[in-house]
């Protein structure tokens, strides 16, 4: 998340957000965060703008407002201007005489949810892990597959965008990937017909997926900067295709690629194990966390979490609490299912396949349930037009 400020006069006003958030740019004029805006337009972005008069709020009609934009107006208390920044697509209005810093930031955080509407229904999930061998690819591998065996109705997509060479295509049952993610900055948007036979694998009726790099030379496509762009493009393009992608990302890792990624994901999964050094590079990771806006669409799984010797529930949450802002908390347990997990590694196989009732499988239904399911009283139509409503009556107290 970006968090723009843009005020002709009081350009520190908010430099407690710096405390709060990673990237936060300050800039005198509109036109200055319209250029750095168009170079921006895949990542959220929250302005905070300061408008001294009616005329400085006519200057917000420039902007091409965009799915990912949410602006924020500190403007004089006149019911004129709150009806024009009402007008021009303003999101939220907030008066100058009675400005307070926990009003910006609640509104900040609530950017993230009203983003995600407008993005639309399809859902985009990123699973990292702390470090090699916490079980990140096969959970989300597993996860994958039981979903789309539980829901015929809905086409998942899983991404392979692990920095090391990937074996994710042997759970599916292509040995040997003719195109991987590799080659898709060379590829551009393609239809869909073309995509399966550049690289998009179908591995049933409502199951797909893109093969990871093959070798490690392959490593610096996914970190070249040219390309980055070229891939967050492809993710919008394709997630209008199907209702879930899973994105492994294998370990968390600095790189642009990645945060952008997880920048724009609904969900950001980090697997852990519930260890003394497990608890403490987890902690360093929730700390970029704590400081980029993903606090409210981070969740955090331990896996094997009743393994010898783990520390409990309550002790990993003051671990990852102390010294943070948020009360960071462990969101989900997986058991230590090495039995069957152990088999269907070594035979390059899927649980959900061989065991499909192990205890490994039954807690990712209730993963499933918990994550990615809309109440059973609840349907889509219902809950869409909820939000809408909820979206008007909104704005209509908002500006009154």
């Amino acid at each position: 998340m970006i968090v723009a400020y843009v005020s002709r006069v009081d350009r520190e006003c908010y430099n407690d957000l710096v405390d709060e958030f990673t990237d936060v740019e300050n800039f005198g004029n509109i036109d200055e965060f319209i250029n750095f805006y168009a170079a921006s337009n895949s990542r959220d972005i929250v302005l905070l703008y300061k408008a001294d008069n009616i005329d400085d709020i006519k200057l917000l009609e420039h902007i091409n407002f965009r799915d990912n934009l949410y602006i924020v107006l500190v403007g004089e208390p006149s019911v004129e201007a709150s009806l024009l920044a009402g007008k021009i697509g303003v999101d939220k209005y907030i008066d100058v005489t009675t400005p307070d810093i926990n009003v910006i930031k609640d509104a900040i955080k609530a950017s993230q949810t009203i983003i995600k509407d407008r993005r639309g229904s399809s859902n985009i999930s990123v699973f990292t892990g702390i470090a090699g061998g916490v079980g990140t690819t096969t959970i989300t591998m597993n996860l994958a597959k039981n979903m789309a065996a539980n829901n015929l109705d809905k086409n998942i997509l899983f991404l392979d965008f692990s920095h090391t060479k990937a074996i994710s295509n042997l759970f599916f049952d292509v040995i040997r990937p003719t195109k991987t993610i590799a080659d898709l900055p060379s590829l551009q948007q393609l239809t869909m017909e073309e995509l399966l036979e550049n690289g998009l694998e179908k591995v049933n009726n409502n199951l797909y997926f893109i093969a990871g790099i093959q070798k490690h030379t392959d490593k610096d496509v996914l970190t070249k900067i040219d390309n980055v762009q070229t891939y967050l493009n492809f993710i919008m393009y394709i997630k209008d295709k199907f209702d879930y992608i899973f994105i492994d990302v294998g370990v968390f890792e600095d790189s642009d690629l990645e945060i952008d990624i997880q920048e724009l994901a609904d969900n950001i999964f980090v697997i852990t194990e519930f260890s003394i050094p497990s608890m403490a590079i987890l902690k360093t990771y929730i700390n970029i966390i704590d400081k980029s806006g993903w606090y409210n669409k981070t969740h955090i799984i331990a896996n094997r979490a009743d393994s010898f010797g783990s520390v409990t529930q309550d002790e990993a949450k003051k671990i990852l609490s102390k010294g943070l802002k948020h009360n960071f908390k462990i969101d989900f347990s997986l058991p230590n299912d090495a039995m069957h997990l152990r088999e269907c590694w070594n035979e390059a196989q899927l649980v959900c396949d061989v065991y499909p009732s192990s205890p490994f499988i039954q807690k990712l239904d209730q993963f499933e349930e918990t994550f990615f399911k809309v109440k059973e009283d609840e349907t889509i139509d219902d809950k869409h037009l909820l939000k809408k409503e909820e979206s008007f009556f909104s704005k209509v107290r908002q500006w009154l």
